[in-house]
């Protein structure tokens, strides 16, 4: 393994930022590459650890399982990380909406560039992102429907859901799309919001890019198939909103199977008690995401349902 120092950025009033990457040279120069982001965000905490797992496991094997190059970079935004805010701390950007950078730009396009300039030209990219609105849901592999996807590789992870999204304007400057625009088969890796690391759920995530390692001759290693990743797209996933504001009682959890009418969780009257809405499942399916504030809103997202095709 070699350290490299992918970017260093003097600061004026505290340390440099150093964004670093681990990388493991292969033992087969005709393998397959493979590059993983981990923590853009800076509450992006289960990116973080489950990036720096990785580095450490592979650290553990033997070197000639290691059949193409692997280049983990486990954090970017450590300004953010640093004081748990999500967003770059100095211009409140996004980092992962600054691809494919631009060398000559403001402090986050330049970071991108160089993070690009270091991870372009591998044959797969892994990135991890944090869910962003406040649910829990199951892990699993998010792509564009942008014409450059690799549905058959996004398998190979073996999650429960491939979600296929609609591909809007604002997502052409993220890394899942420049990556995949200049040649790597990239996908995303859909982490659940909760930043108390949670270590069934981080080793269902690392044992995920294992099996696709396996699967895509990355590396040697003999691991177990999991489940024969379902395609979940606009069409089959129904959201369940809530009709009443209150306390929030959720009755099932993400990866329960359910049926149309099934009581899914009820909200309370935050004063009296009493429940004023009774939360039913709209069809049968598995429920993918569920609402993880104990306060909820009317009309917020209480679930979303995947539909059986």
């Amino acid at each position: 393994m070699k350290k490299i120092e992918i970017l260093r950025l003097e600061s004026l009033s505290r340390a440099p930022l150093v964004i670093e990457g681990y990388l493991f040279k292969g033992s087969d120069p005709k393998a397959p590459s493979l590059a993983i982001v981990g923590a853009m965000d800076g509450d992006a905490i289960l990116p973080l650890f489950c990036s720096s797992q990785m580095v450490s496991w592979l650290k553990s094997i033997d070197k000639e399982k290691i059949k193409g190059d692997i280049l983990i970079i486990p954090s970017i935004n450590h300004y953010a990380l640093n004081i748990a805010q999500r967003f770059w701390p100095l211009d409140k950007t996004d980092l992962n909406m600054m691809f494919p950078g631009y060398k000559e730009g403001e402090t986050t396009q330049r970071i991108a560039a160089k993070v690009f300039e270091a991870i372009s030209g591998y044959t797969y990219g892994i990135n991890l992102e944090r869910r962003r609105d406040p649910t829990n849901c199951l892990p699993h592999i998010k792509l564009f429907k942008s014409g450059y996807e690799d549905l058959a590789g996004a398998k190979k992870f073996g999650f429960k859901i491939v979600h296929h999204s609609e591909l809007n304007s604002i997502d052409t400057v993220t890394l899942q799309y420049n990556w995949q625009l200049w040649g790597t088969k990239a996908y995303s890796i859909v982490c659940p919001i909760d930043n108390l690391v949670d270590s069934n759920i981080s080793n269902q995530i690392h044992q995920a890019m294992v099996r696709f390692m396996d699967k895509s001759r990355v590396i040697e290693h003999n691991t177990f198939n999991a489940y024969e990743s379902n395609i979940v797209t606009k069409t089959n996933l129904r959201v369940i909103k809530a009709k009443r504001s209150g306390i929030f009682i959720p009755k099932e959890c993400v990866g329960n199977y359910v049926f149309k009418g099934q009581i899914l969780g009820e909200i309370i009257h935050s004063l009296n008690g009493e429940v004023i809405n009774e939360i039913k499942a709209s069809s049968d399916g598995m429920v993918v995401c569920c609402y993880n504030n104990s306060l909820i809103l009317e009309n917020a997202v209480a679930f979303r349902i995947a539909k059986f095709r």
